[in-house]
C-alpha cells in the first residue's frame, strides 16, 4: 500500500506544491482545504486521523493577509488566526496522540514569529513577534513542543522565511511584481505602485521548501528547523530582474507610496545551517533564477489566456 499524507492547507502554494512532490514519490494524498471539512472542529479531525492512519501530517493551514492588505477589526485578526495556527493544530496533535500514534506532524511556522534584525536568526533565537500573524504561530510552535515533550508526538516544526513561485497568490509583492512586468510588457503601458522598494527580503524558492519539508519528517528524531536561504534581496533588485526579463525597464513602470503598506516588511534572515547539517538541503535554484522561472511561467500564463 502507498503511505498517506494527510496535506492541511492543500490548496495553497505549499500545499500544491507538496502534493506534486508527495506524489512524484509515491504516496496517496488526502488533501484538506477550508472547503472539505472544518479543521477547528475536534471531532473531524479525530474521524479523520483515526480512519486514514496517515504516515505523515503536513499542517501548512494558514490565515495569511499580506502587508498591503488591512483588517480593520483586531479582535476578528485575533480570533481567526488562533482558530487556524493554535486550535487547529491543537485538533491534530490530540488525535495523533490517542488515534494514529506512529504519525509524523510537520507544523508550518514563520520568520514573523521573531523581532527583525540584521543578524541571522537561529532556532535559538528569541520568539519576539510583532503582530497578530506571528504571535499566533508562536503560541502555534509552544502547542507543537508541548505534544512532542509531554506527549511524545513525533512533531517538528519549520520557521519559513519568504518562498515564492507561480502559485503564489497575486496579492503577495511578489508575484504581484511578476504579474505587472508581464502584463505591462504584453500591453505596452501601465504602472505598478509599491510600499517600498528598499525593504530586504530572504526569499526562496518554494518547491525546494516544500521538499525541506519532507527531508525533515525522513529524520530519525522531530526537532525545529530554519528553512531560508541566509541572503537578503530588495524589492527593488527583485523587482529590476522580473522587468528585465521582459525587455523593461523597472524604474519606468513602478511608483511606490507607502500608505499601501500596512505592515512593516523589516529585515529577517535565517541560518538554516542546522537543517543542512541534518538533511543535507540546500537551495536548488539563486534568487535570480528563481524569478526569470516565476517570470517565464507568468507569461506562458497570459499567453494561454
Amino acid at each position: 500500500m502507498k503511505p498517506v499524507a494527510v496535506i492541511v492547507g492543500s490548496g495553497g502554494q505549499d500545499g500544491q506544491l507538496l502534493n506534486k512532490k508527495l506524489k512524484s514519490i509515491g504516496y496517496s494524498i488526502v488533501g484538506i482545504t477550508k472547503d472539505t471539512m472544518d479543521i477547528t472542529n475536534p471531532k473531524e479531525v479525530s474521524e479523520l486521523i483515526s480512519s486514514t492512519q496517515p504516515k505523515e501530517i503536513y499542517f501548512l493551514a494558514a490565515f495569511h493577509h499580506s502587508s498591503e492588505e488591512d483588517i480593520n477589526n483586531n479582535r476578528e485578526l485575533f480570533c481567526r488566526s488562533f482558530d487556524i495556527h493554535v486550535i487547529a493544530a491543537v485538533n491534530f496533535l490530540d488525535a495523533i496522540s490517542f488515534h494514529s500514534p506512529l504519525s509524523r506532524f510537520f507544523y508550518s511556522s514563520s520568520c514573523l514569529v521573531f523581532a527583525p534584525s540584521d543578524v541571522l536568526q537561529t532556532e535559538d533565537t528569541e520568539l519576539k513577534p510583532e503582530g497578530v500573524y506571528g504571535i499566533s504561530k508562536a503560541a502555534g510552535m509552544m502547542a507543537c513542543q508541548y505534544y512532542r515533550e509531554k506527549k511524545k508526538v513525533y512533531v517538528s516544526i519549520g520557521i519559513l522565511y519568504n518562498h515564492e513561485s507561480s502559485f503564489r497568490a497575486k496579492n503577495f509583492v511578489s508575484r504581484k511584481i511578476i504579474s505587472a512586468a508581464a502584463q505591462i510588457a504584453q500591453a505596452g503601458k501601465g504602472y505598478l505602485k509599491l510600499g517600498n522598494l528598499y525593504a530586504e527580503v530572504d526569499w526562496g524558492y518554494a518547491p525546494d521548501y516544500v521538499d525541506a519539508m519532507h527531508r525533515i519528517l525522513t529524520l530519525d528524531e522531530p526537532n525545529d528547523f530554519i528553512i531560508a536561504t541566509g541572503e537578503s534581496h530588495s524589492v527593488k533588485e527583485f523587482s529590476e530582474i522580473a522587468f528585465n526579463y521582459f525587455g523593461l525597464d523597472y524604474s519606468k513602470y513602478i511608483q511606490t507610496d507607502k500608505s499601501v503598506l500596512t505592515r512593516e516588511n523589516l529585515t529577517r534572515i535565517g541560518d538554516s545551517s542546522l537543517l543542512r547539517e541534518k538533511t543535507g538541503w540546500s537551495p536548488t535554484i539563486s534568487f535570480a533564477a528563481m524569478i526569470r522561472e516565476m517570470a517565464k511561467e507568468e507569461a506562458e500564463f497570459i499567453n494561454e489566456e
